[in-house]
This record gives C-alpha cells, sequence and structure tokens, in this order.
C-alpha cells in the first residue's frame, strides 16, 4: 500500500496538481483527499481507477513499486 501513495502523490507533484484539485475531481474535501495520501483511508478500485484517470495514468503503473515521475 505504501508504495501506491508513494505513487499517487509523486505522480500528483509531477503534475502540479494540488490536493485540493485532486479532491474537487473526486467529489471530496481536501481532508479527506489529505487522508488518501496519507494512508488513513483506504483506497477502494473504484477510488483508484478515478485517481488514475484524472492522474492520465494506467491503474497498473500507480501499482508498481516507486514509480516516480510517472505521466502518460
Amino acid at each position: 500500500m505504501e508504495h501506491l501513495i508513494y505513487n499517487i502523490r509523486s505522480t500528483r507533484e509531477h503534475l502540479g496538481y494540488s490536493q485540493e484539485y485532486m479532491a474537487m475531481k473526486l467529489g471530496i474535501g481536501q481532508n479527506g483527499y489529505s487522508k488518501i495520501e496519507l494512508g488513513y483511508t483506504r483506497i477502494t478500485v473504484e477510488r483508484l481507477f478515478e485517481i488514475a484517470r484524472i492522474l492520465n495514468v494506467d491503474v497498473f503503473t500507480l501499482l508498481q513499486p516507486r514509480v516516480v515521475n510517472a505521466v502518460a
């Protein structure tokens, strides 16, 4: 799970997306999104696909161990 959270955060930062932007696109509050990146909230399969779509990467890319600056 740690590598998934790392990949989401690093890809988001590489794209210059804020947590606020991600939260808005997901229809949740910034605090809720922050909890996802901190690992306090489990990521459902549906939510994982939504995040991957927003980041424009394949879900399997996010699941790989420590993908640095993955951009499609």
